[in-house]
């Protein structure tokens, strides 16, 4: 396994914890992390506009806050941030300890990854690993949104049958599904993915909890056999939760997405 860096780069043999970020310190790491910023919708319909403000990300007791704002003319800010350039892994387990603010009705929490080429290939020819995923439609009409985790991959697909997108989802009830005691929003949670060059498992709490998998070791998956960076957010609105109106969004604001740690380790069977 290795993850690069600017200027660093590891390898490591056997199950062995290889790169964290603790947020202890008293700001984001900028060797790590930057961001996006922007109203376009971000592809998905989405409402706020992602800035690098302290006020919608910064680190606290030592936690990664990611918060959402509405501001007084009844928009919304947040943000976005991502390891692109600056860190990237492949084939490994990772894991980040999470605790999601109430998502009822409307936000739109990430903890995902994309391949390195994103610049060149675009998405989805770069895939996409959605490791934790909450705010959806359906969950928010059953009314089981702040209990309901989603995982997905989206690569881009070409065959004799059909060439174009391919998406592959899976959501699991954290309370039915894995009777857990706490639901999203009253505890922290571990949402963790094991990658290896055959198959991607993604879980929370404990790798037993699977949310999703997929075997990995044909061809046509190739995008997930490279380079990945990270990226952590919170998005309000857009086609997850199938909002559309800045009116429709009832979640209790400030929303505040604390992220304690993202840890990366190696696994035994990977190169």
């Amino acid at each position: 396994m290795a993850i690069t860096a600017a200027t660093v780069s590891i390898t490591a043999n056997s199950k062995t914890l290889v790169w964290e970020d603790n947020f202890d310190g008293d700001s984001i790491d900028t060797s790590v992390w930057t961001y996006d910023v922007g109203n376009s919708g971000w592809g998905n319909s989405e409402l706020q506009n992602y800035t690098d403000n302290r006020d919608n990300a910064y680190v606290e007791n030592g936690n990664l806050v990611i918060q959402a704002l509405r501001n007084t003319d009844g928009g919304f800010t947040s943000a976005r941030l991502k390891s692109i350039g600056r860190m990237s892994y492949k084939y490994g387990t990772i894991e980040a300890r999470i605790k999601l603010p109430d998502l009822d009705a409307g936000l739109w929490p990430a903890f995902w990854q994309l391949g390195n080429n994103f610049g060149q290939a675009g998405w989805p020819a770069c895939g996409e690993l959605d490791i934790l995923e909450a705010g959806m439609a359906e969950a928010l009409n059953a009314g089981k949104v702040n209990s309901e985790i989603s995982g997905a991959f989206h690569w881009w697909h070409e065959s004799d049958d059909y060439t174009g997108r391919a998406d592959y989802g899976q959501s699991k009830n954290l309370i039915e599904d894995f009777r857990s005691n706490t639901n999203l929003i009253e505890g922290y949670h571990i949402f963790g993915m094991t990658w290896t060059p055959e198959n991607i498992a993604m879980w929370v709490d404990d790798e037993t909890n699977e949310i999703i998998s997929i075997n990995t070791d044909d061809p046509a998956f190739s995008e997930f056999q490279q380079q990945h960076f990270l990226i952590l957010n919170l998005a309000i609105g857009g086609n997850f939760p199938q909002i559309f109106d800045n009116n429709e969004i009832t979640a209790p604001m400030p929303a505040k997405m604390y992220i304690d740690y993202v840890r990366i380790y190696d696994n035994d069977d990977t190169s």
